[in-house]
């Protein structure tokens, strides 16, 4: 076998290899219900073990979360999946904490998408945001989860 005949088949084991990878999701206790939601969004609740309330929405191409459900008067019912940072920022105001991190998507060879890296903000009393951004095209952070804790300290602590 000849060197141009080695890589081929490297590179192609290394295409069908990362083609596989698929996210793996922890499956809800409960049946979820499907309901829609308006501007052509999806949304379906479910709930965890313990109760709390979980919201997926997609909303043109973004695929997020709500766990919990956020008081009529918080901060966090102003926002809404989809948003930039700086547009929840601007809204809610700054948070008290933030950590950021890389996805196992950045490690993917030749992957190209918007997940690359992910953005966690912590605000006092109301919970955390996560936002997702990087990726090649260098896109700016769009929000995918709100969590809701009400007994928040507003911080990032080892294990969130």
């Amino acid at each position: 076998m000849n060197t141009k005949n080695i890589v081929a088949i490297g590179l192609a084991t290394v295409l069908c290899g990362c083609s596989a990878l698929q996210q793996v999701t922890s499956q809800p206790q409960t049946t979820p219900t499907a309901s829609p939601s308006p501007a052509g969004s999806t949304q379906q609740s479910t709930s965890t073990a313990d109760g709390r309330s979980i919201q997926k929405i997609h909303v043109g191409g973004i695929d997020g979360e709500i766990v919990g459900i956020p008081a009529k008067s918080s901060k966090f019912a102003k926002i809404r999946i989809g948003m930039g940072q700086k547009e929840v920022e601007d809204l809610i105001g700054v948070p008290n904490d933030s950590h950021d991190y890389v996805t196992g998507k950045a490690f993917i060879p030749f992957y190209f998408g918007k997940d690359a890296y992910r953005i966690q903000t912590f605000y006092k009393k109301e919970g955390s945001l996560t936002f997702q951004g990087g990726g090649i095209t260098g896109t700016s952070k769009v929000l995918i989860r709100v969590s809701v804790d009400t007994t928040a300290d507003g911080y990032a602590h080892d294990g969130n």
